[in-house]
């Protein structure tokens, strides 16, 4: 009797937590990885990509009012290296990264933290590894979901590569040099 009241409650568990799941529908900001090998290197960033559903990238991002952003939505974006690399010229060891921004017009300050386990707006600049800057551009196609990207390879060396954030109508990006 006892294992038969045990098993229909973990029955009934489980189809309620399942239900529960399916209810919850579709990520508002959904989530993503990109893998991408430059040189030697394995690159790999996870971040939630927010829509402008209308809203103006310009006016979401001049609305920190020079803040911090996570740069994506909900938990922190990762950056990870299985090797040291150079990023925006600034030495970075192997490791598992957080990326937050400053955006501003013309340039951003862009952050890498050791710190990996923030949600939302919990920036903690005693994790700061190496901050720099990278410029922004104008593109001429709309991006209406965030995406970061890592473009513009070196195709005669083979150990360079742009880390690209494309929101709205603007473009920031950053170089990452690996050694091979």
């Amino acid at each position: 009797m006892k294992k038969s009241l045990t098993f229909i409650f973990a029955i009934a568990f489980l189809a309620i937590t399942q239900n529960a799941l399916a209810q919850r529908g579709p990520a508002a900001s959904p989530l993503a990885t990109v893998k991408q090998v430059v040189g030697n290197t394995e690159v790999e960033i996870i971040y939630s990509r927010p829509s402008l559903a209308g809203r103006s990238a310009n006016d979401l991002v001049n609305n920190l009012n020079n803040g911090v952003w996570r740069t994506g939505a909900n938990t922190n974006t990762i950056l990870a290296f299985n090797k040291d690399v150079t990023l925006g010229g600034q030495a970075l060891k192997a490791g598992r990264y957080s990326l937050w921004s400053i955006p501003a017009n013309g340039e951003w300050t862009i952050i890498i933290n050791s710190l990996t386990d923030k949600w939302g707006t919990a920036y903690d600049k005693s994790g700061d590894v190496i901050k720099f800057k990278a410029p922004v551009t104008k593109t001429s196609n709309a991006v209406e979901t965030f995406e970061i990207n890592v473009t513009d390879f070196n195709n005669k060396t083979k150990d360079s590569a742009n880390i690209e954030l494309a929101w709205g109508d603007f473009s920031v990006k950053f170089p990452l040099k690996v050694t091979n």
